[in-house]
């Protein structure tokens, strides 16, 4: 458990924890580590769509280069930043 969750120590699962607990982190564990093949809610981008990933990469570069716009603005008012 403990390469899992670094605070799931032997003692803290054996003073604190039920073994339905234990049993309930392991296999959220296992799930989170190898991949859930029957979910696509996970945190990952590996379940994603093609569209979606190129829709979240433009999201990006749009927000990149607004970002220098501004920099260059503001470089231009009050110097170099």
């Amino acid at each position: 458990m403990a390469l899992l969750y670094p605070w799931a120590t032997k003692e803290y699962l054996l003073w604190n924890m039920t073994v339905g607990q234990i049993l309930l982190y392991h296999n959220k564990g296992i799930a989170i580590k190898n991949g859930d093949e029957g979910s696509n809610a996970g945190p990952g981008l590996a379940n994603k769509p093609v569209e979606e990933l190129r829709a979240m990469a433009e999201a990006a570069k749009a927000q990149f280069a607004a970002d220098d716009l501004l920099k260059k603005k503001m470089a231009e008012q009050y110097g170099d930043i």
